[in-house]
């Protein structure tokens, strides 16, 4: 009979360690795209950031505009001989207006604009009836002025102009106002639908 062959011997797995190469090697990655990753949540937060500024920056930027040109749009001339005829010169201008910001709509107010210079930061400054003012924008630098459009398009930087061929309407045609908002200049054009108009003096028939 054969001899039986002998029983096989089973090979067991070896297991060996990470060499010092090889370790240094994972180290080298791991560092890598943990900087990566560092560097990605970085650059989100920053994006996040930007953004919400600049929706804080629309959002308010508008709201302010909106008070402007409400406000402004709504200039009504005085009586000829009254104390709240429109002025206007580089830095302010004053009037009456049917759309105060602190009252209902409707209501004649006197109001006026102004930009305040004061240790190199501009304010944006709304005056109400009571002589308070409200500041509504502010940056860094001096840039701000309001210019004055006549009907004939012409640009002045107070009205009434100093030189003029007839006498000027109590209201001028546009208003320019020339601001910023965080560096980036600004311009409100606001044209003034009643300015060739003056307002009827019912005193003097009596009223």
């Amino acid at each position: 009979m054969p001899n039986p062959s002998p029983p096989s011997i089973r090979s067991h797995p070896t297991f060996k360690g990470l060499t010092l190469l090889e370790m240094l090697v994972v180290l080298i990655i791991t560092s890598f795209l943990t900087t990566l990753l560092l560097q990605g949540m970085g650059l989100i937060l920053q994006l996040r950031t930007q953004v919400s500024t600049h929706l804080h920056d629309l959002q308010h930027g508008a709201l302010q505009e909106y008070w402007f040109r409400n406000s402004t749009t709504s200039l009504t001339s005085d009586y000829h001989n009254g104390k709240f005829i429109f002025q206007g010169n580089p830095k302010k201008f004053s009037g009456l207006t049917l759309s105060p910001l602190e009252n209902s709509l409707g209501n004649i107010a006197p109001f006026a604009w102004q930009f305040e210079h004061h240790d190199q930061e501009t304010q944006l400054r709304y005056q109400k009836a009571d002589g308070e003012y409200w500041t509504i924008s502010h940056w860094q630098g001096d840039r701000g002025s309001f210019q004055y459009q006549d009907a004939e398009g012409q640009w002045h930087d107070q009205w009434p102009p100093a030189f003029f061929k007839t006498t000027p309407p109590q209201l001028p045609q546009a208003i320019l106002c020339l601001a910023q908002r965080r560096q980036i200049p600004i311009t409100w054009l606001v044209t003034i639908p009643s300015y060739h108009g003056a307002r009827y003096d019912l005193r003097e028939e009596g009223w």
